[in-house]
């Protein structure tokens, strides 16, 4: 059964819609990152007001978007074809 569109609730607590996406749940994780790297988030979040884990999160999410090498250069292959 789906429960997609139902309301969840466990008791008096209300239990949102959107509570089991997967952008909204987290898993803490331990990891090594260089010092300088940390303290260019850590600087850069101070900056802006962000959490630095939100703003690493936050890259880590927009470079899965960018295509892979392989399908830039299929993509260049492709018009480079159709100039010749």
């Amino acid at each position: 059964m789906s429960t997609k569109n139902k309301k969840i609730s466990y008791g008096k607590v209300e239990i949102p819609e959107d509570a089991f996406d997967p952008k909204n749940v987290k898993e803490r994780i331990t990891i090594m990152v260089d010092q300088d790297v940390l303290d260019a988030y850590r600087h850069k979040a101070a900056k802006t007001g962000d959490k630095y884990q939100s703003l690493i999160n936050r890259t880590l999410r927009e470079s899965l978007k960018r295509p892979e090498l392989e399908e830039r250069v299929e993509v260049l292959e492709k018009k480079i074809k159709k100039l010749s």
